[in-house]
């Protein structure tokens, strides 16, 4: 592939918004000098240089081979300069992207999937073109362990949940997946394999999408990446703080914990499920979920019958809530604030 470097160059300039060609030099651990030369064909940009310059445009993934070619003397300050350049480009890129969407791109409703809501137009664009509508029912098994990922789901009105599952079938819901974010964060992180089961906690819809295509958008970089990274980043806070609550807290504020959590990915205030999949969700007999139905029942923070569950005094529900709930929650608020 041929690349016109002045053209290249002169994108970082604009998107990272560099007044001069030797400001952005500096940026680049070359001299005024040098520039000068390269500009006039008096020299060439050299290797390090046009991969810096690529990996801050965001091309494939070139991250690696630039740290690995930055001589030894100074190599961290290096590397740290390098990192403040392509984050100085990448903010430039967003800001052309949300510049580029058309005046009537408006957020879409919250049932849409938000992950596909907070990508640029174009990208957004592209990716639709690709996805495929799909009715999950209550119950359906999306993933068993051990199976191969072919496709990923992008939730909207649906809800899955992730759980882990014991030789001795027994099961504990570890995060739930809704129109946040994505099921098959697997695919990015080059497995091609699901360790956990998946099933359908609330029925709804959801988009489905081939996991090789998947990784080939992941793999163009740019804004794509970061936004499923940091997706990836708060599905694993969510992960690890139904790890500490599980230990830590009571089945009861667990129970609140999963039903807030739910209810945040829904428009509504009511949740349709059987006793046994909430059981199962928490790790819990069948008669501990009807237990502690009627104990919020009976502080009016809810209604409760088999397994039908509305809320009724939302704000009632939250003083019984551990404080896991807020930490998943504020590391989703900041992954989209961040987008």
């Amino acid at each position: 592939m041929t690349f016109d470097w002045h053209a290249l160059y002169d994108d970082v300039k604009r998107l990272g918004e560099f007044g001069s060609d030797a400001q952005l030099a500096e940026s680049l651990g070359l001299t005024r000098a040098q520039i000068s030369a390269w500009r006039t064909g008096k020299s060439d940009l050299g290797t390090l240089t046009k991969l810096k310059i690529l990996d801050a445009l965001g091309h494939d993934q070139l991250r690696s081979a630039v740290l690995s070619l930055l001589p030894e003397q100074n190599r961290d300050e290096l590397a740290k300069q390098h990192l403040v350049l392509t984050e100085r480009v990448s903010r430039g890129m967003q800001a052309r992207d949300r510049a580029a969407a058309p005046s009537s791109d408006v957020p879409p409703p919250r049932e849409a999937n938000q992950l596909l809501a907070h990508l640029p137009h174009v990208e957004r664009e592209r990716i639709m073109q690709h996805l495929t509508p799909v009715s999950l029912p209550l119950g359906k098994v999306v993933y068993e362990p051990g199976e191969r990922l072919t496709q990923v789901y992008l939730p909207t009105t649906a809800i899955i949940s992730m759980l882990h599952v014991m030789e001795n079938g027994e099961s504990a819901e570890i995060a739930v997946v809704g129109n946040d974010g994505l099921l098959g964060v697997a695919v990015f992180m080059g497995s091609d394999t699901v360790s956990n089961r998946a099933v359908v906690q609330n029925a709804g819809d959801a988009y489905c999408l081939s996991a090789q295509f998947a990784k080939e958008e992941f793999a163009r970089g740019g804004y794509i990446r970061r936004l499923f990274l940091r997706y990836a980043q708060a599905l694993i806070t969510q992960m690890a703080q139904t790890a500490v609550c599980n230990r830590h807290h009571s089945i009861a504020q667990q129970f609140c914990r999963w039903l807030l959590l739910s209810l945040d990915r829904l428009d509504s205030s009511e949740l349709q499920m059987t006793q046994e999949l909430i059981a199962n969700m928490l790790g819990v007999r069948r008669g501990n979920v009807t237990e502690i139905a009627k104990q919020l029942e009976a502080t009016g923070a809810i209604r409760y019958n088999r397994g039908h569950i509305e809320v009724i005094d939302r704000a009632a529900l939250e003083q019984q809530v551990c404080e896991c709930y807020g930490v998943v929650t504020r590391e989703c608020e900041r992954l989209y604030s961040a987008a």
